[in-house]
């Protein structure tokens, strides 16, 4: 029995001498974490990839951008600033501050660092907003409601932009062309109400890029018709029973015999005649008309009113154009 008291005493003394040594082992141990790639280590915030260029991760201030520079807590220091030529904003109480080529995060940690430095606050809290980005938005010109510069702030296509535009005209044409900053050749696009082919003429717009929506042709139908003026031709296709509907059809005194189609040919307007009546009856095929072609619809009470010159047709169109504005 002694034997036995003895045994387990030695056993209990050699787990706690153990245990001992364990908790000293773990206690002096160094700390160790899982290590962190070098890629993702960042001192401001989560980590970031590198941004593509032209991407809107990369839009930096410039020259002419107007900036709302604000600062927290207080009411005096809110206002908005342009930036000069020299790329600088005339910053009260710093004076002229330098902007141009930084992010507007960088731009509020500088402004906050000359503050602090020059006395006049302790810990500011700036914010800078960039209202305009004057030097790297996107130009929309042409057949657009509302043409202009627009700051490129996310990942944008091209009928985003054309949405943001105000979307077409009523004279605007299915062609719109897309020329990238430093490049002087233009991509052109023709827009499709197909919603399996909206896919293909919707590419991805920059930053400096210029947009240009071109207006569509007209045809002009004149004479005695009951509804003279200039129509759009609907992807640069207009037939002469298109264009006649278009006008409300001829009137009862219509000579449609004796039509013309005052088209220009080399630099000269020339009358081609043309029978809208034996269109009308299938013995001839319908004609396809071009941009700014006038279509003429005599009246029938004479040979004179028949038959007019060019000139007369093209003041005639001259006037229903003008009206029609």
């Amino acid at each position: 029995m002694l034997s036995t008291y003895k045994s387990a005493f030695l056993i209990a003394t050699t787990l706690m001498l153990l245990h001992a040594g364990l908790s000293e082992q773990i206690a002096s141990a160094p700390f160790n974490v899982d290590p962190v790639p070098l890629s993702s280590k960042t001192t401001n915030g989560p980590p970031q990839e590198a941004a593509a260029p032209g991407r809107p991760q990369d839009l930096h201030i410039g020259i002419g951008d107007l900036l709302q520079v604000t600062m927290f807590g207080t009411q005096d220091f809110n206002a908005d600033f342009r930036v000069s030529s020299s790329g600088d904003i005339s910053l009260p109480p710093l004076g002229l501050v330098h902007v141009a080529g930084l992010s507007t995060s960088e731009a509020e940690r500088l402004i906050e660092r000359q503050l602090v430095e020059g006395g006049f606050y302790r810990e500011p809290r700036v914010s800078v907003f960039a209202k305009e980005y004057v030097t790297q938005g996107v130009s929309i010109l042409g057949e657009v409601k509302n043409p202009g510069v627009y700051p490129l702030l996310a990942d944008r296509h091209l009928l985003d932009l054309l949405s943001q535009a105000g979307g077409l005209t009523p004279n605007a044409s299915k062609t719109v062309s897309i020329t990238h900053a430093g490049q002087n050749t233009p991509s052109v696009v023709t827009l499709s109400p197909d919603p399996e082919l909206a896919a293909t003429s919707n590419p991805a717009v920059l930053t400096g890029d210029t947009i240009v929506v071109s207006t569509a042709g007209l045809v002009y139908v004149i004479g005695n018709v009951n509804k003279p003026g200039g129509y759009v031709m609907t992807d640069n296709q207009l037939t002469v029973l298109q264009a006649l509907a278009l006008a409300g059809g001829n009137s009862p005194m219509a000579a449609l015999d004796r039509a013309q189609i005052v088209r220009q040919v080399k630099g000269a307007r020339e009358a081609v005649p043309v029978s809208v009546k034996k269109i009308l009856d299938g013995r001839n095929q319908d004609i396809r008309l071009q941009a700014q072609d006038i279509l003429f619809i005599p009246g029938s009470t004479g040979k004179n009113a028949a038959t007019r010159s060019v000139e007369a047709i093209l003041q005639a169109a001259v006037g229903v154009a003008i009206y029609r504005r």
